[in-house]
């Protein structure tokens, strides 16, 4: 990663994370989830940020242009409530939202921006309020990986975001949340 990619998405990184501390209701608006959720795209010189209302893209060639990226029915409870929504990089660049709240996964489009929403089938679970945190993309099982941080468990959602199978190892919810971005 170049220094000037690095300069370029630290700088994005600190103005998101001063304009989000205003205390208008536009601002609190804007505010990010909690703790900012994000994720470097070093191959297309980007960051992905997760907000209040949806991701925000930064593009290391265009620093002050800021694309946002509204996720249409996308619910989420957060902290205090519970544990953040995930945010991860797909293989192919996509980016993959998920809510904490219900089994609903959203998909940007790496190029064209466009959002679609996926509801994979449960093969467990399917009586209780399962979301996923903790998502983060496996290259080694060519699959998404989640925790439901309600629930501790650990779940195996498939490529094309339509199977989530239950995995038989659980966490303690604190490490379900995920702390990693």
């Amino acid at each position: 990663m170049s220094s000037s990619f690095k300069y370029a998405m630290c700088s994005a990184l600190v103005a998101f994370s001063l304009a989000a501390c205003g205390t208008g209701p536009a601002e609190a608006e804007n505010k990010p989830v909690a703790r900012v959720r994000h994720q470097l795209d070093a191959e297309r010189n980007r960051v992905w940020l997760l907000t209040g209302q949806g991701v925000a893209i930064y593009d290391a060639a265009a620093p002050d242009r800021v694309l946002r990226v509204p996720l249409p029915g996308w619910q989420f409870a957060g902290e205090p409530y519970g544990c953040l929504p995930g945010l991860a990089l797909g293989p192919n660049g996509e980016a993959v939202i998920s809510s904490d709240v219900v089994p609903v996964l959203w998909r940007v489009d790496p190029e064209t921006l466009a959002v679609t929403r996926h509801e994979p089938r449960l093969s467990a679970d399917t009586d209780k309020d399962v979301g996923f945190t903790a998502l983060s993309y496996s290259p080694e099982q060519g699959a998404f990986l989640a925790v439901s941080g309600a629930h501790g468990t650990v779940w195996r959602i498939d490529r094309q975001l339509r199977q989530a199978d239950r995995m038989a190892r659980q966490v303690p919810r604190e490490k379900g949340c995920g702390s990693r971005n």
